[in-house]
């Protein structure tokens, strides 16, 4: 029994990992979302020709200018959804990590609910490593689905209120509860912890 407890910590093990790539792909996409809302709080008095002064007699500037900005803003964008892709790559890792968990322990000569209940030690017990998994992969796949709709939300057209809410929300991650994850692993690594 403690050998396939074992096995499905070192799943949720590689689960952790993931969690840091998914941090790394949130600190990216806060920055390409900070980089898109400057550009879109400028637009506005890029678009006023009287903030132009002088500069009004230079042939096409404003319309340039503003050209310069609204190709950025689509290569932000165009980030933007390359790194939501990458997230939702991880999204579907977790389910297939929690898939492929099940299909394992399936093999181990189909556990009994007690032996899935049954606690060796400090080791926690097997249901308390699937429900873990089951958590975090649930997690991610909402926390998904809120960062995707907040890029199909933005637009060069978004308030600065908006554009502050949903970087609120790419912070927070409201989904991932820092707290409740590290419950989770206090009790798979109980064992690593004393």
């Amino acid at each position: 029994m403690e050998t396939v407890v074992r096995k499905v910590q070192q799943r949720v093990r590689k689960a952790r990992e993931e969690m840091e790539r998914w941090d790394d792909l949130n600190a990216r996409l806060l920055t390409q979302f900070s980089n898109a809302a400057i550009i879109i709080g400028r637009l506005p008095v890029l678009g006023d020709a009287k903030n132009y002064g002088v500069l009004r007699c230079v042939p096409n500037i404003r319309e340039d200018l503003l050209g310069k900005q609204m190709e950025s803003l689509e290569l932000i964008f165009v980030s933007m959804r390359a790194t939501l892709e990458e997230f939702s790559g991880l999204a579907k890792g977790f389910s297939k990590a929690l898939r492929n968990t099940k299909q394992m322990l399936r093999g181990e000569s189909a556990l009994t609910a007690k032996q899935m209940q049954l606690q060796v030690g400090i080791l926690p017990t097997i249901a308390d490593c699937l429900d873990g998994l089951q958590k975090l992969s649930d997690m991610h796949q909402a926390e998904y689905a809120v960062k995707s709709s907040i890029i199909s939300l933005l637009t060069w057209k978004s308030s600065s209120s908006d554009l502050a809410a949903m970087r609120q929300l790419i912070v927070d991650q409201p989904n991932i509860p820092k707290d409740e994850v590290q419950s989770i692993f206090d009790i798979i690594f109980a064992d690593e912890i004393c």
